[in-house]
């Protein structure tokens, strides 16, 4: 297939030995050849460099650089910078590709001039594979996206580099969760360019060990509210009451609730779990945005919680 359009593969990585082999052979299985493969070394301590020099050794499309441990969003935008491609997409260091992901991702973005192109993914569990259904259109996505009708890994995007450095588009930095969405809630607000494959391309293991990039606190909900409520502060995402009514009465109350319901399953310090249901309680008590079956989903978890804690609050 002959292209002179280069697309950067950007792979943040963190004492990922065990997983980035697989990552790194999901790029050089792809159908479609003309790539980069920036890989950021985000301070690992263990054999990541050199499973990543492996590959820099025999493919010149595999370059690797390192950093000083800073952060999962600034091995992303380290990688952004330096990138060459005319598209970038990401691919966190422990999921991995399917062979099509770029030929298919290319052929829409180009076929139809568009500045962004996603696709669903597939949770993977140790050997088990599933498909996390999602919703697809073309457009301007910005509201289905942040009320989670329209889901979307951080491997799923293929984005036109132009569209990020003329926006000033970065991953927040010194921010250890949600700062994906942060991010593409700002890629959706500067483009209604955005189009679809309608297929499953990527894989995301939910079964990551605590030393990997991300890890389950409760002290997640802290920067949930944190990330939500920059969002209801950019003036370019937050244009109108229903997109502040969905971060704020959808959101914020979800991430908030299965946070805290999640807790208690993993029998967190009850104590601890009231401290934080008490101190976000004002947010949770909010009236639910209309989002269908998921409004109706959360106001139950709502009830569940407040069930659970009624003797402590």
């Amino acid at each position: 297939m002959a292209s002179d359009e280069l697309i950067s593969i950007i792979i943040p990585a963190y004492n990922a030995e065990t997983t980035l082999t697989e990552a790194l052979d999901s790029i050089t299985h792809q159908t479609y050849p003309n790539f980069e493969a920036v890989i950021v070394d985000d301070g690992s301590t263990d054999n990541t460099a050199r499973v990543a020099k492996q590959y820099s050794s025999v493919d010149s499309r595999f370059r690797y650089y390192y950093q000083e441990n800073s952060g999962v969003s600034a091995a992303r935008n380290k990688g952004i910078e330096l990138s060459t491609g005319q598209f970038v997409c990401f691919l966190d260091a422990d999921d991995y590709f399917e062979d099509t992901y770029l030929e298919r991702m290319y052929s829409a973005i180009t076929g139809m001039g568009g500045d962004v192109c996603y696709c669903g993914y597939n949770y993977v569990l140790g050997s088990y594979k599933r498909k996390n259904r999602t919703r697809f259109k073309n457009g301007n996505i910005l509201l289905e996206y942040i009320l989670g009708k329209i889901k979307v890994h951080t491997t799923g995007w293929l984005i036109k580099k132009t569209l990020l450095t003329k926006n000033q588009i970065y991953f927040p930095e010194g921010v250890s969760w949600g700062e994906d969405f942060e991010f593409f809630c700002e890629v959706l607000a500067s483009t209604e360019s955005v189009f679809f494959v309608r297929e499953y391309l990527t894989n995301y293991r939910i079964d990551h060990s605590a030393d990997q990039l991300s890890a389950f606190s409760l002290d997640k909900i802290d920067r949930s509210f944190e990330g939500i409520m920059r969002l209801v502060n950019n003036g370019k995402i937050n244009t109108n009451k229903t997109v502040e009514n969905a971060l704020v009465g959808y959101r914020l109350q979800a991430s908030i609730t299965y946070k805290l319901i999640a807790s208690i399953n993993r029998k967190t310090n009850i104590t601890e779990i009231r401290d934080y249901y008490v101190k976000y309680r004002e947010y949770i008590s909010k009236p639910t945005f209309n989002n269908g079956l998921r409004s109706v989903k959360l106001i139950l978890n709502k009830i569940v919680l407040r069930w659970s804690l009624k003797d402590l609050v």
